[in-house]
């Protein structure tokens, strides 16, 4: 076994990283275990990169999806970029992530909703958790981590049945000045827990469990994919899949 975590590559098809394997290089373990209970539970995954490097967007979303979903076959099937029948595959549960080329989630959106994809304003709700890498200020040269995390929040409708379009969460964004992440989640955590249908309370004390493995297993170096999957497969819980967004 490796004793050192794989680097997400800057183009090119390497070995998939398991999710603890890319703990330090592209987010940390807070971060790693909320992107691992949204993915869990059905929430789309998006990855946005910069232009030429969806190589680092792919390793990324591959590691994630490899490491948490059942079927590591839909992880190594996934490429970069969106046609029309991919994008309402994402928003509408049939696809478990993409890869995309955009620089921020205001960009991805904006893309997302020219021609030829043109997603309607009720369908970029559905978009999930949209992770967007970059080039920190400090970070050695080629080397992409996430610097902002988001959790798009999916359209509601209120008591008397009028859809309520909320803005996306930010989760957490990096701090190259401190060198960590900032972390946001609390304040979307009750809906989270909603969505997935969970007790607030249950599912933070379940994240922080989930970080403190995640850490630890990074820390002692074990991001085998094929040991992360079985400690996954461990805490898995069935959850439906997100609500399709109206046709």
């Amino acid at each position: 076994m490796s004793s050192s975590r794989p680097a997400i590559p800057s183009d090119g098809r390497t070995s998939t990283p398991s999710i603890v394997g890319l703990i330090g290089n592209a987010l940390d373990a807070e971060l790693a275990a909320l992107v691992w209970l949204l993915v869990e539970g059905g929430v789309p995954l998006v990855v946005a990169c910069p232009p030429n490097r969806e190589g680092a967007g792919l390793e990324l979303a591959r590691g994630i999806l490899a490491s948490v979903r059942a079927d590591e076959t839909e992880a190594e099937a996934l490429t970069a970029g969106l046609d029309r029948p991919g994008a309402w595959a994402v928003v509408h549960g049939g696809r478990a992530g993409a890869v995309v080329t955009a620089a921020s989630l205001e960009d991805l959106r904006d893309q997302l909703s020219q021609p030829p994809i043109s997603l309607s304003e009720q369908e970029l709700t559905f978009l999930g958790c949209v992770l967007v890498l970059g080039a920190p200020e400090g970070r050695p040269a080629g080397r992409l981590r996430v610097t902002a995390a988001h959790y798009v929040r999916p359209l509601a409708r209120d008591a008397q049945g009028h859809a309520q379009l909320l803005p996306p969460a930010v989760l957490a964004t990096w701090d190259p000045r401190l060198g960590r992440y900032e972390q946001f989640a609390w304040g979307v955590l009750p809906e989270i827990a909603a969505r997935l249908g969970r007790r607030a309370g249950d599912l933070e004390a379940d994240l922080h469990h989930r970080r403190d493995d995640l850490a630890g297993l990074a820390a002692a170096k074990l991001t085998a994919l094929g040991e992360v999957r079985r400690l996954i497969a461990g805490y898995r819980v069935q959850y439906g899949r997100h609500d399709s967004p109206p046709n």
